[in-house]
């Protein structure tokens, strides 16, 4: 094509659409240039490219729509719990209203609740748009192409790009857009992203006549976020955002409505039966009220309809939506500073209740670094720390001179070649000036039928050629061996210790790599024949150091950690075995083909004693999901490719790649991990069971709380037949108890031995199970000892002092909680089962509950002052109150945390 027929386009693009449904691989690249109205020579003009822009879109992946902070807003006041609080407050309002006597207090009650309704509604917000824009940042980086347009290479956005562009790659790039190759120099592309095989791809320019080609298989097609790996390509695009094929699966997997998380699920439940409880207790309240009092009590059917409106409010932990949130915020925003970016808060919860984590090796379990592991040198072995780089010139030369890898801040080359550079610069070898004082005079590249790269150099005034590559096809061309610096005829029992040396590296699954040399009299001397062997290197993607002990602590929290790889079974065995992965208690790898030949309820059964799967594909992963949630396990699984997505969605919890993870993977999952480190999931799995410990706390803490200022009010009316509390001593308590005393629990520090403790057993656990009995130990006491007052100030005053036994409850509902809130700092009270009563804590102290319970202890003590309109408000009385009466009101107020101390300490030595 000429320049002028590109230059008299303009027109023609504005009336007429590309033909864009095309089997791509079959044109030859005269033919897609002519399809697409591009020339290879000049591009497209930037008049073009507009209008292509315009017509076919940016090239970016469909992306969920960012919410507006103020429809996040409105639907936090959908939360189930807080809708019970806005009808309790409309229901406390109503009544209000149609009262004569207290229309001011139950306004201040509903005042009160719809403080904790927006406070809730806010923090809820905030942590919300806080998630997103810590996603957000993880994608703000701009990515750009080099183009040809106006005949001209020029760096663009790629977004900007457009099919019919011209584009170039080098080494070490990323493909921007689906691409046909039209000229290439050795380039190879890792597909792992779109296929999920992790070898690379020898691409050609040529046109493929086969029918219906999978696209592992288009050998001469680049697609969206495929890395190029070696070489280098020029390229014409014929598929942009949308319409490449990573564009095609982002579009179906963003129709995907995610469930309700467990959490969501839990507290739902939690909250229809809390609420059908306040009914019940509240009409039992008022039903036992109304047959018992006589109109000498002088209460009028609404005032008692007030207070057990108001009895049934505060039996609904109106601040666990505050805490669920403060909780889960304090831990996002920790996890952040831990590189475990959370999309949804909710999902921290179903972290910590993982009990199986299914992995991908590379990258996450191992550094994703092919590293040089173990020398064959003079016929042993030794780790490449025993190395001496004076004793063995000839390899590093050998190593160094026979090669094209650049290893600097961008790495150019082959995963092998850079390897063993990586490993000669460790010595403090310069291979750069190597390469400059020993000049290359020729070489014979690397292809795949010799599998072998040769060069000639000049060493100390000879000529050397170095010979690098497969050992079976270099042991083919070597007639001598080195030894201790002497070289000797190679004999088939020297060929025969160099195979068995390479069959254990390869049970090991490392990668080998030999060298050999020799110096020549003649140039035109045959370079590949009569070598001397000097040894070979065996290369390894390593595990990352931290690793092992993650995966120790995973299992002593209860988690199974499975390996998902592409990879070879044997170097899926040999990474897992490192890890302790694989170990005495499970079988050996399945492979995709063992899965294939097996039945669902026969692979059911190998999953109970399998924790390494090798080349696996994604329907593989998918499936090996889904069995194991049908074993009523909660499974993670982590994923960077497109083709990791089916299941990142079907997992309990999906957590995508932030470094080499795809949009497309980060836009399915749930979490993100900024370093892409397998022991960052299990900082988060330890913050998510401290969110789960806490919320379960503060449950069992509200609940008993509630639950026994009802049980003081009920027993008090049928023992004394009288009101103990009214309706401001009860929203004074829920202010005081549910809003400053319970919502630091959500600001507690992370408990050390949390890991210890085994996952719930089933996803569908309820939030009550392993707390009852401590709500029921605590409701015991806190009630006990609140009848007690009552009780006391009769026997004390005799039946006419009713106001100073109504303090004496007062003071043991308010003072009860203050005092068991702080046990938790130095007692926790472990909450899932009692065997884990023996894990206690050390004093870890908590500034915020320190100092909030000293402003509700001062605030609490103000209501006490002596004054009568104080008294006549709070419906009890203080001016005159013996101070040997008050003094053992306090120490019964202190009574039930001892009680409820010893109590537990009593379990301990019966466990």
């Amino acid at each position: 094509m000429n320049t002028n027929i590109n230059e008299n386009k303009e027109e023609l693009v504005d009336s007429k659409t590309l033909s864009l449904d095309q089997e791509w691989y079959k044109l030859s690249n005269k033919k897609i240039c002519s399809v697409l109205e591009t020339n290879p020579e000049t591009g497209l003009t930037d008049r073009e490219a507009k209008i292509r822009l315009e017509k076919y879109g940016r090239n970016n992946l469909p992306k969920s729509k960012k919410p507006n902070w103020f429809v996040i807003f409105l639907k936090s006041f959908l939360d189930p719990l807080s809708l019970i609080m806005i009808l309790s407050g409309l229901v406390s309002g109503l009544v209000a209203i149609t009262s004569q006597k207290i229309e001011t207090v139950d306004i201040t009650g509903l005042v009160i609740i719809s403080i904790i309704v927006l406070t809730n509604s806010i923090i809820a917000t905030v942590q919300e748009v806080k998630s997103l824009n810590q996603v957000a940042h993880l994608n703000e980086n701009k990515q750009t192409a080099i183009v040809l347009r106006n005949s001209k290479k020029t760096e663009i956005d790629i977004e900007e790009l457009v099919p019919g562009d011209i584009i170039f790659v080098n080494s070490g790039g990323f493909v921007p857009a689906d691409t046909r190759i039209i000229d290439n120099q050795l380039l190879k592309i890792d597909e792992s992203a779109l296929t999920g095989e992790n070898e690379p791809v020898k691409k050609i320019s040529d046109s493929i006549k086969e029918q219906n080609l999978m696209l592992g298989d288009q050998k001469n097609i680049a697609f969206m976020s495929t890395l190029v790996l070696e070489g280098k390509m020029m390229g014409v695009i014929f598929g942009t955002g949308q319409d490449s094929e990573i564009g095609k699966i982002a579009t179906k997997i963003s129709s995907h409505k995610p469930e309700k998380t467990p959490l969501e699920r839990k507290v739902t439940h939690l909250t229809a039966t809390i609420g059908l409880a306040s009914i019940i207790l509240g009409l039992i309240l008022f039903l036992t009220s109304f047959f018992l009092l006589t109109d000498e009590n002088s209460k009028t059917i609404k005032e008692l309809l007030v207070i057990s409106v108001s009895a049934a409010i505060s039996l609904i932990p109106e601040s666990l939506t505050i805490i669920v949130k403060i909780c889960l915020m304090v831990a996002t925003k920790k996890m952040a500073k831990k590189n475990v970016i959370i999309k949804n808060p909710k999902s921290i919860e179903t972290l910590g209740n993982v009990n199986v984590i299914c992995s991908d090796k590379t990258g996450t379990l191992t550094q994703n670094k092919m590293t040089v592991d173990k020398i064959f040198i003079d016929f042993k072995e030794m780790d490449y720390k025993d190395f001496e780089k004076n004793k063995y010139k000839e390899l590093i030369n050998c190593i160094t001179l026979c090669s094209d890898a650049i290893v600097e801040k961008e790495k150019i080359g082959s995963a092998t070649e850079i390897a063993t550079i990586d490993f000669i610069k460790k010595f403090e070898i310069d291979y750069k000036k190597m390469r400059l004082i020993h000049e290359r005079f020729d070489e014979i590249p690397f292809d795949s039928k010799r599998k072998l790269m040769t060069t000639l150099n000049e060493v100390e005034s000879r000529k050397m050629v170095y010979v690098k590559g497969a050992v079976d096809y270099l042991l083919d061309i070597c007639t001598n061996k080195l030894i201790n610096g002497k070289i000797t005829p190679l004999t088939q029992e020297d060929k025969q210790i160099i195979q068995d040396q390479l069959y254990s590296f390869a049970k090991r699954g490392l990668r080998v790599l030999g060298f050999s040399q020799k110096d020549i009299t003649e140039n035109k001397e045959k370079y590949e024949s009569n070598l001397t062997f000097l040894g070979c290197v065996a290369i390894i993607d390593p595990p990352r150091e931290e690793v092992k002990a993650s995966i120790e602590e995973a299992k002593k929290g209860g988690i199974r950690v499975i390996m998902i790889t592409g990879d070879h079974k044997i170097t899926a065995f040999e990474i897992a075995s490192r890890l302790g992965i694989a170990d005495n208690n499970f079988d050996g790898v399945l492979t995709g083909q063992d899965i294939n030949e097996l039945s669902n309820e026969q692979l059911k059964e190998r999953l109970k004693r399998t924790n390494v799967f090798a080349r696996v594909n994604p329907e593989h992963k998918a499936l090996i999901v889904e069995l194991l949630q049908e074993e009523n396990n909660i499974v993670a699984m982590t994923g960077d490719g497109v083709n990791d997505s089916p299941s990142l969605v079907k997992a309990d919890i999906g957590i995508s790649m932030g470094i080499t993870g795809t949009e497309v993977a980060k836009g399915v999952s749930d979490v993100i991990l900024a370093d892409d480190n397998f022991k960052s999931i299990i900082s988060g799995v330890n913050s998510g069971r401290n969110v789960y410990e806490k919320i379960k706390y503060s449950i069992s803490f509200l609940i008993a709380a509630n639950i026994s200022q009802i049980l003081t009010l009920l027993l008090i009316l049928i023992i004394n037949k009288d009101i103990a509390l009214n309706s401001v001593n009860i929203l004074f308590h829920i202010f005081i108890i549910e809003t400053i005393v319970a919502v630091p629990i959500g600001m507690q520090k992370e408990r050390r031995g949390v890991m210890k403790n085994p996952p719930p057993t089933h996803k569908r656990e309820s939030l009550l199970k392993g707390i009852t009995l401590q709500i029921i130990i605590t409701t015991l006491f806190n009630t006990l000892f609140a009848v007690l007052n009552y009780e006391i100030a009769i026997l004390w005053f005799g039946s006419d002092a009713k106001e100073f036994a109504k303090t004496g409850v007062y003071i043991a509902i308010m003072f009860s909680p203050i005092f068991y809130s702080l046990l938790y700092n130095n007692f926790f009270l472990p909450i899932k089962t009692t065997k884990d009563l023996k894990e206690i804590d050390k004093y870890r102290p908590n500034k915020w509950l320190l100092i909030l319970m000293l402003v509700a202890f001062i605030t609490t003590t103000l209501t006490l002052i002596p004054i009568e309109t104080i008294n006549e408000f709070f419906d009890f009385k203080t001016k005159g109150l013996n101070p040997i009466l008050a003094i053992i009101f306090f120490i019964n107020s202190l009574l039930p945390t001892v009680c409820i101390y010893l109590t537990y300490k009593l379990i301990l030595k019966f466990i």
